[in-house]
């Protein structure tokens, strides 16, 4: 996976891969910071910058992260649940 931060593109395997704004400015935060456990206020925090809203809604981005970059997105390997902590980008 490449991740070009002038463009805002991110391919894999030679295909591009659309993301919403949120999306990729996760996906950018959790490449920044592998093998970190954040919990969800934190990456709310930190990626959204605002206080309105539902840190619920990091689910939902991780979720969608997920579908994109898992190769089972219910078993993820890159996108982990810390149970009881938040989540954490493995490599």
């Amino acid at each position: 996976m490449t991740i070009d931060l002038a463009q805002r593109q991110v391919v894999r395997a030679g295909v591009e891969i659309k993301l919403t704004h949120l999306e990729f400015e996760l996906l950018v935060f959790f490449v920044s910071h592998p093998s970190q456990v954040f919990s969800r206020t934190q990456l709310f925090n930190l990626v959204w910058c605002q206080s309105a809203g539902s840190v619920r809604t990091v689910d939902n981005f991780v979720g969608q992260l997920r579908k994109r970059f898992e190769a089972n997105p219910e078993q993820p390997r890159r996108f982990v649940t810390v149970r009881g902590s938040g989540y954490r980008f493995d490599p």
